[in-house]
């Protein structure tokens, strides 16, 4: 996907807001005279309200937070919570001097030269005469150090940012507090030290093999020469004296086994001790393995202890009482498997807050506790670790994910019939799944679960299960490796290659009797215990040749994955073995089947089998996925965007996005101009608008939209600054099929949201 760059936007920016500034500092002076002028104080907010979110958009945090608290003054001004006086408006010109400063040092390393935090308290006692702050306000407290940054500006960002209620903790990318630095004990370092030592004693020692070898290598010279002299004497022509003759041969037959056995002695004597070395070296190199693996594992609990925050932000913002329970947050973990289930372990809170946790009026009414309990949990088990995040809330409605995976095509109506309840509730990781009516930030986009999924089972090689119990709650259960750089896999031979194939998602290997295979709706079956195991040959799953002769008996692996169980049949089993996992490299990003590759010993490079692949091929196409369709559907034309955009920095951000990413863009700068188009035939395929427009806002555009005959089926997506629950809820009520806050506003979040909807 093509990338745009915000910092070519700065320039753009910086012409937007002088022009903001100016019309600012000439507000704050007509406001002196006219300090009751309702339609001054809303252009004026309309002006900041601009310049905070085109700031936002292009990454300028800290003029986009002192933005934030004018709007708090000019709301508490408008609604006469506060009275106008010259003191406000002396914050007011410093506030614009700042930001007049920071516009100009915009895409450089300089340093502010005003002290923000100081700027912003100033700013946020102005509204205090109030204890609730300006009703209808955008915002509702000063932001506080402990906050993380917002989405998308990342460690290099130009400050923090936080709003009561929102729920940034938990939309934040990994990669934004992602650390490449680690604090290592000393003791850690002085093993390795000690092992790399003994690493260069037995390199000295290897040196003192090789010389040996070559030592026996002259030796070997010694013995040709010996045999040489024989060789000769015996098909030499005999001299005519045969006791002479027989000496000479009894000579050099002496002299070949003497020096014939010295250099056996000498070679055993090498081979012994390189062996010895080798077993001594295996040792050191295993050691230093663990030792270098234990440098970078790391409690979970760095990750964990980020969630109670998380959960209470996302609590507040669902009007939910939720506690969190942590445990086992001393199991350790590699640094890298850490910084990746992050994101997945997020998404399942949100999940478990937004769709598990029921209204607190609801909990009363089943006799549930009022507040609702969330448990994350961590254990190991061998060279795993499970995790587990359980609440205690309604559990999934197994018949609603049925009904709406057949209405969005997920599975047909026969088909969806025939899914068990284990096997319905793995739809919800599917692309794209959600029950939600209205996507936002939080809800609805149907990529959480499905974050789930790609970073447990794609990235990390790991399994998750699924279980839950309507009206007592839903446990999701990660399977972890320790590592990503060394897994267990069984060795195994179709044809005349061998794969390796992951341990974690093996259940059992079998030899069957060729009698025990039965046909089952039109397929082999096997039978073992209660279970029964579709049959599918690996190397047609595989598309690659194998051995079709009749076996006496069959080597069978079965493999559990996503809710489905298959028996996959193989040539021969070879073994078990610890390997090293070798990445394909950017050229080979996606090869179907090909999770990496591993070498062995004898320097033979083998495919590891990525299991979500096989068990696709195995089902045959029995999910028909909608990215297919909307692949299809996406090539007959290009798609049509229509942004309804006051503000020209956002607007032209917007349309960079979409333009990059292949589709054709109409512009309207506000909503009256957006519908005018609309009306006059304009194809487009979605409509992304902001609220705050002169002549007519997005909720009255969206409105318009959808009451039409013609455009009512139109998606519209709402991009703003507007973070209000009300505010969302107005959303909601206009109609819109989604809602993003430019707080949470990152390419891929409105370019996923849109092709969902244009699907």
């Amino acid at each position: 996907m093509a990338q745009f760059d915000r910092s070519a936007f700065i320039g753009r920016f910086q012409e937007e807001a002088a022009d903001l500034l100016q019309r600012l500092n000439e507000g704050v002076i007509l406001l002196e005279e006219r300090p009751s002028d309702g339609a001054l104080i809303d252009k004026m907010l309309r002006d900041a309200h601009t310049l905070k979110g085109s700031s936002r958009m292009v990454g300028l945090v800290e003029i986009s937070d002192i933005a934030h608290r004018l709007e708090d003054v000019m709301v508490a001004l408008r609604d006469g919570t506060i009275e106008h006086s010259l003191a406000i408006s002396d914050h007011f010109f410093d506030a614009l001097d700042t930001v007049v400063h920071l516009t100009e040092i915009a895409g450089t390393d300089a340093a502010p030269a005003a002290d923000l935090n100081a700027l912003q308290e100033r700013l946020t006692t102005l509204v205090q005469a109030c204890p609730d702050g300006p009703p209808g306000g955008p915002a509702d407290v000063v932001p506080s150090e402990e906050e993380v940054p917002v989405p998308g500006t990342g460690p290099g960002g130009n400050g923090a940012h936080r709003e009561s209620g929102s729920v940034s903790a938990c939309a934040e990318p990994l990669g934004g507090r992602a650390k490449h630095t680690i604090r290592v004990n000393t003791g850690h370092v002085d093993s390795l030290l000690n092992l790399i030592s003994e690493v260069v004693i037995s390199q000295v020692k290897y040196e003192q093999r090789a010389k040996d070898l070559r030592v026996g290598g002259s030796g070997a010279g010694g013995v040709w020469q010996a045999w040489t002299v024989l060789r000769n004497l015996l098909e030499g022509s005999p001299t005519g004296d045969e006791r002479a003759d027989a000496a000479r041969r009894a000579d050099a037959i002496a002299t070949f086994e003497r020096r014939l056995a010295a250099e056996q002695r000498a070679s055993a004597t090498v081979v012994a001790e390189l062996a010895e070395d080798l077993a001594r070296g295996g040792l050191v190199v295993d050691e230093l393995q663990e030792r270098g693996m234990a440098i970078r594992m790391l409690p979970v609990d760095t990750v964990f202890a980020t969630f109670p925050r998380a959960v209470r932000d996302l609590a507040r913002s669902f009007a939910k009482d939720v506690q969190l329970v942590v445990e086992g947050g001393e199991t350790e973990l590699d640094k890298k498997v850490l910084e990746a289930i992050n994101d997945p372990l997020i998404h399942l809170l949100r999940n478990a807050v937004d769709h598990g946790i029921e209204p607190a009026q609801v909990r009363a009414e089943l006799g549930k506790p009022a507040t609702a309990t969330i448990t994350v949990s961590a254990r190991s088990e061998g060279d795993h670790i499970v995790i587990e995040v359980s609440d205690d809330g309604a559990g999934v409605d197994v018949e609603k994910v049925r009904s709406t995976a057949v209405r969005k095509g997920y599975v047909t109506q026969a088909e969806a019939d025939s899914l068990s309840e284990r096997e319905v509730l793995f739809l919800i990781f599917e692309k794209g799944f959600s029950t939600s009516p209205i996507i936002t930030e939080v809800s609805g986009r149907g990529v959480g679960m499905d974050v789930v999924r790609e970073y447990i089972v794609d990235m990390l090689k790991g399994d998750m299960n699924v279980f839950s119990t309507r009206g007592e709650g839903t446990t999701f259960r990660l399977t972890i490796p320790l590592t990503l750089a060394i897994i267990r896999a069984l060795m195994i031979r179709v044809g005349d290659r061998v794969y390796a194939l992951p341990t974690t998602a093996v259940e059992e290997t079998l030899l069957a009797e060729p009698a025990e295979i039965f046909e089952l709706e039109g397929r082999q079956a096997l039978r073992r215990g209660k279970r029964t195991y579709p049959l599918v040959r690996l190397d047609d799953a595989l598309g690659v040749t194998g051995d079709r002769s009749v076996p006496e008996r069959l080597a069978v692996v079965t493999i559990g994955f996503a809710g489905h169980r298959y028996g996959f049949i193989v040539d021969q089993f070879i073994g078990e073995q610890q390997i090293v996992i070798k990445s394909l490299g950017n050229h080979l990003r996606r090869v179907e089947n090909v999770a990496g590759v591993t070498i062995l010993g004898a320097g033979e490079i083998v495919p590891i089998l990525n299991v979500p692949d096989l068990m696709a091929n195995a089902r045959s196409g029995g999910f028909k996925r909608p990215e297919t369709k909307q692949s299809e559907a996406a090539s007959d034309r290009p798609r049509t965007v229509l942004i309804c955009e006051d503000s020209f920095t956002t607007r032209e951000l917007e349309r960079s996005i979409f333009e990059a990413a292949g589709y054709t863009v109409e512009v309207a700068m506000d909503g009256a101009e957006g519908l005018g188009l609309l009306r006059k035939g304009l194809a487009a395929d979605a409509v992304v608008t902001d609220v705050q427009m002169p002549r007519m806002s997005g909720f009255e555009l969206t409105r318009a939209i959808k009451s039409d005959s013609r455009l009512g089926d139109l998606p519209v997506v709402i991009v703003t600054s507007l973070e209000r629950e009300e505010e969302k809820a107005a959303g909601i009520e206009a109609g819109a099929d989604a809602y993003i806050t430019k707080s949470f506003f990152n390419q891929d979040t409105l370019l996923d949201t849109v092709e969902r909807l244009v699907r």
